[in-house]
This record gives structure tokens, C-alpha cells and sequence, in this order.
């Protein structure tokens, strides 16, 4: 993975590296990731499927930088796009130091057969991996977790097996200093004070497709791609040129809403989120364009960065 590093300085007494955060669909990786790193570098949102390339986030502790790949959920592909996204989670999975694989304990009282093909893919690496069941927040009891806990134990050698609360932080650190621990000796990769090495552009594209999947719920989210076309820094404000991109003529009318109602509620719960991000007042150009099965298209998904 050394092809997108920021900086590679020898410290001989760091351990660093990568740790591929893997799971099916909508078991919570993103929100994982955002937890361990301490800062929102990955969008969220209850749709599955909203991770679509592998989003790095770095934290920085005592003796380590931990590297974690917030990679898209693993499913078996349909299209070019989950093709290229199937292909993104193999690519993690073989240029990983950890893995940690995600269940989420809220669906059933055993592992399911998506989850059983993840694992199987994670048993397949010679990489050490922790098992990690998530969302007991949403158990009526935290034993209730305990039939899929032994039920994941047999799928392959973990080093661990931890129950979690990515939304509440449960587990969280002690599985962080596990991790750490596992992390071999290495280089500084990213400068200290580096969260992600997600681009700008495609950062600020995500926020506004997270807000967009969150106002259109179930209607058209698969369909949904934002492609920021330009960034103009002026004295006062920061002016985002961003196009939602659909594939058919009635997504674009669901998408702008009645008297663009729905457009102008996705660009204003997007605006508040560039605006932290960019730390400066933004004017957020929205536009909706139709273009026609640009799941299937390589170029274009090329041009989203994916």
C-alpha cells in the first residue's frame, strides 16, 4: 500500500502498519474507524453499501501509527462498481498487517452466510485477525451475544474475539491497545498530526453523498454518485462546484424534490459538515445530472476515484 504514503520516516522503536476493517455490508465499519481514529474520516449512514473505495484513517499512540482501511462491504458483485469493490477488499485484505473482521450481533444468534464468506476470505491470509461482534448495544443483554461469539469461533484462528459498541465506544480502546500490540516494527508513514489521506475533493464528495443517501432514504441510493468538478477559495468564502449524478430521469426529479425542496435539504446538512471540515464559511454549488449506467462505466468510476 506504499504507493498513496504521505512520508516514511525510520523510527526504530515505532511499530506501525495496516489494518484492514472488513465485514459485510452495514455491520458498522465505517463508524469502527471513525471511533478508533478519533475523527469523522468516513461517511455513515443506515443504507448499506455507503462505503464504495477503502478510506484510510490514522491514529497516532504511544509507540504506534495504526493505519486502519475502512473497505466497502463484501458481497459478491453485480456490476463494474461492486466488481471494482470486491476487488478493493481483496487488495486490503493481502497488503494488511491486521485484520479485524466485523459481525454485527443485533441480526441473529449465529453467523450468517455473508458473514461465513467474509470470513472465509479472511481465513484464506496468513495475516493474525481479531474477530469483532458488533453492535451488542442493540441486544436486550450482552450475553444474548454469546451464541454468536461461539458460533465465530470456528471460522477461522482469531487472535481474538471482542464484543463492541462502535456507537457507544464499548471495547473500543481495549481493542485498540490490542491491536497496537500486533502492529509490527516499522516507519512513520503519515506526518503526527495526518488523520486520512482521502483527497479533498473526494472527501467533500463523500460528505455530500452521505447527506444525500440520509435525505432519500430508500428511493434511489445505489444510483447516487457526487463528483465535486471544482474547489474556489475566495477571501470571504469557499465555493464547492458539486454534481449528484443519477442514472435516470425520474431519479433526478426524486433527487431535486418539489421546488427543489429536497436538493436544497441535502446541500444544507452537507454545507455544515464541509464547513467543519474546511474550518470556513462555504457556499455549496449543487447540481443533478443524469448519466446513464455509470455503475457499468470504468471511466467514470475512474473519475469518482474508485
Amino acid at each position: 500500500m506504499s504507493g498513496g504514503m504521505l512520508h516514511a520516516t525510520r523510527d526504530d522503536d515505532l511499530r506501525s502498519g495496516f489494518i484492514a476493517v472488513v465485514g459485510r455490508p452495514n455491520v458498522g465499519k465505517s463508524t469502527l474507524v471513525n471511533r478508533l481514529v478519533g475523527r469523522k474520516v468516513s461517511i455513515t449512514s443506515p443504507r448499506p453499501q455507503t462505503t464504495r473505495g477503502p478510506v484510510r484513517g490514522v491514529r497516532n499512540g504511544p509507540g504506534y501509527q495504526a493505519v486502519f482501511v475502512d473497505t466497502p462491504g463484501s458481497q459478491k458483485p453485480r456490476d463494474t462498481l461492486r466488481a471494482r469493490m470486491q476487488q478493493q477488499v481483496l487488495d486490503s485484505l493481502s497488503e494488511s498487517d491486521v485484520i479485524l473482521f466485523l459481525l454485527d450481533a443485533s441480526q441473529a444468534a449465529e453467523v450468517g452466510r455473508g458473514d461465513r464468506y467474509v470470513a472465509g476470505l479472511v481465513a484464506n491470509t496468513d495475516t493474525p485477525a481479531i474477530a469483532c461482534v458488533n453492535k451488542v448495544d442493540l441486544l436486550p443483554r450482552r450475553e444474548d451475544a454469546l451464541p454468536i461469539v461461539d458460533s465465530v469461533r470456528g471460522l477461522a484462528d482469531w487472535k481474538d474475539v471482542f464484543l463492541l459498541s462502535a456507537t457507544d465506544g464499548l471495547n473500543v480502546e481495549p481493542l485498540m491497545d490490542e491491536v497496537a500490540g500486533m502492529l509490527p516494527p516499522g516507519p512513520q508513514y503519515f506526518p503526527e498530526d495526518a488523520v486520512t489521506d482521502y483527497p479533498e475533493s473526494l472527501i467533500l464528495a463523500e460528505y455530500v453523498r452521505e447527506k444525500a443517501l440520509n435525505v432519500l432514504r430508500d428511493e434511489v441510493p445505489h444510483a447516487v454518485a457526487v463528483e465535486v468538478e471544482d474547489v474556489e477559495r475566495k477571501e470571504n468564502v469557499t465555493v464547492v462546484y458539486a454534481v449528484i449524478h443519477v442514472e435516470r430521469g425520474t431519479q433526478r426529479m426524486i433527487v431535486l424534490g418539489k421546488g427543489g425542496k429536497t436538493i436544497k435539504l441535502i446541500g444544507t446538512e452537507a454545507r455544515r459538515d464541509v464547513e467543519r471540515l474546511l474550518g470556513t464559511r462555504i457556499y455549496l454549488d449543487l447540481k443533478v445530472r443524469v448519466t446513464p449506467g455509470w455503475r457499468s462505466d470504468p471511466k467514470f468510476l475512474e473519475r469518482l476515484g474508485l
